[in-house]
């Protein structure tokens, strides 16, 4: 089949001929330039349109339709016709932005080289300002058109760079566009505003990800901490002190003494959280016996780790093996205290009883009635 013929001659004009029809005939070579644009567009419309039908995909109508999945192509869903229009104004005002930005361009620096040629014979100041308006005018729409040209470019990269995913991070698509955060997100904006991702596509600010279809992704939940460890008491960092202690002392004697500091100290503990009333009886206990006892056995841990036995370490080591059994006897003198007030209680209950009891006359062989 042979290639189709393309129609638009006057696209095709070269830039040289135009130039020389301008020199030539400055209004013609602007009227050549004008409408070899105005084909330029039309032939460019027609190739974006036939490329258009071929990257959205088609509704599935009927068999013989491709799978909506195994397409090779970009451009997603099709957008909607506000986002259509949208798309082809920002086309057709690039182009004219661009087109008469040129020509004005050329027409207002023709228009001061003939003043400056003719500016010792003749000078005529509203040719001067309209063609200096000119000058300007068209190099400011001139620089818009190819502003607003390379956005277009821009919005069809990111349209390629995703592809058919159902979305990506914003992070991801600036990085493979070599655009800042700032000018692809305005970007993205455009092109989601123009349609090339389709009618559904959004921004989720959550997680920063452009979303093309479907649900955005959802953010990563904080790790919950763990919880904090509940506070040690002071009655179990005591023990835990003690038990340390006798750890480190290797003397078997010891051990076993300790242990017997270690159990009582335990019992004395257990009362005191039972009964807060015993508590008030342990403050000299707890802010200096006991203090003065985990003392001695660290520094007995001390002197039996060194490498060298000489005459003060033992004899330091011997004094705290004798105070031990003091220390074992107040430590169950002090337990013992604790029950004062429980055998008190129980001389009362039973001196009550015995009283209850001589009253009835049940004490007795005999049981009399009470009179």
């Amino acid at each position: 089949m042979e290639p189709r013929r393309s129609k638009h001659f006057l696209a095709h004009i070269p830039t040289i001929a135009l130039l020389v029809v301008f020199a030539m005939s400055p209004w013609l070579g602007i009227l050549f330039f004008i409408l070899r644009a105005i084909d330029r567009d039309a032939e460019k419309k027609e190739q974006e349109n036939a490329e258009y039908s071929s990257d959205f995909r088609p509704q599935d109508t009927g068999a013989g339709q491709p799978a909506r999945d195994t397409e090779p192509v970009y451009g997603h869903d099709v957008p909607t016709a506000e986002q259509q229009n949208a798309k082809k104004w920002h086309k057709t005002l690039t182009s004219l932005c661009t087109v008469f930005g040129g020509i004005f361009l050329v027409v207002g620096l023709a228009g001061l080289a003939d003043i400056i040629d003719l500016w010792g014979y003749w000078f005529d100041w509203g040719e001067f300002l309209t063609a200096l308006a000119q000058t300007i005018g068209g190099g400011a729409a001139l620089a818009m058109g190819l502003r607003m040209k390379q956005a277009r470019k821009l919005e069809r990269q990111l349209d390629k760079i995703v592809g058919t995913r159902d979305n990506i991070p914003l992070d991801e698509l600036f990085a493979a566009a070599g655009i800042d955060a700032d000018r692809g997100r305005a970007a993205v904006e455009r092109a989601i505003d123009h349609g090339y991702f389709g009618a559904d596509a959004y921004i989720d600010n959550r997680t920063g990800t452009l979303v093309v279809r479907g649900a955005a992704p959802q953010p990563p939940r904080p790790a919950e901490p763990a919880p904090a460890p509940a506070p040690e008491d002071q009655y179990a960092a005591l023990q835990r002190q003690l038990r340390q202690a006798n750890d480190a002392i290797p003397d078997p004697v010891m051990t076993a003494k300790i242990s017997r500091l270690e159990d009582v100290s335990a019992r004395i503990f257990a009362l005191a959280k039972k009964d807060p009333d015993k508590k008030a009886q342990l403050q000299k206990f707890m802010d200096y016996y006991l203090p003065t006892a985990l003392k001695l056995l660290n520094t007995y841990a001390q002197l039996s780790a060194q490498d060298v036995q000489g005459t003060n370490i033992t004899e330091a080591k011997q004094s705290i093996e004798r105070s031990m059994d003091l220390l074992i006897t107040a430590f169950e003198n002090q337990l013992d205290k604790l029950f004062a007030s429980d055998a008190l209680d129980v001389s009362t209950d039973i001196a009550a009883l015995e009283g209850m009891l001589n009253l009835d006359g049940l004490t007795g062989g005999d049981f009399a009635p009470r009179s």
